[in-house]
């Protein structure tokens, strides 16, 4: 008798968030993006922020949550 095997879903990439900034004369904080790696994040980023081909080479992405907020 033959056992039957259960089949394996395939498992969706976990999403992570990634801080996006843009290098200007500082560090500027532009959002985060959810993505499964940083190439991905990266792509995600420049779709939602429009970003050009010049702002695309200055483009920093960090794993991570947003920045805390300052405490009012």
């Amino acid at each position: 008798m033959v056992a039957a095997r259960a089949r394996k879903k395939p498992i969706a990439a976990k999403l992570r968030n990634w801080r996006v900034s843009i290098i200007r004369r500082r560090g500027q904080y532009l959002g985060t993006v959810e993505a499964p790696n940083e190439k991905a994040a990266e792509a995600a980023a420049v779709a939602e922020f429009d970003l050009s081909d010049e702002q695309r080479r200055r483009l920093v992405v960090q794993e991570g949550n947003s920045p805390a907020r300052p405490r009012s």
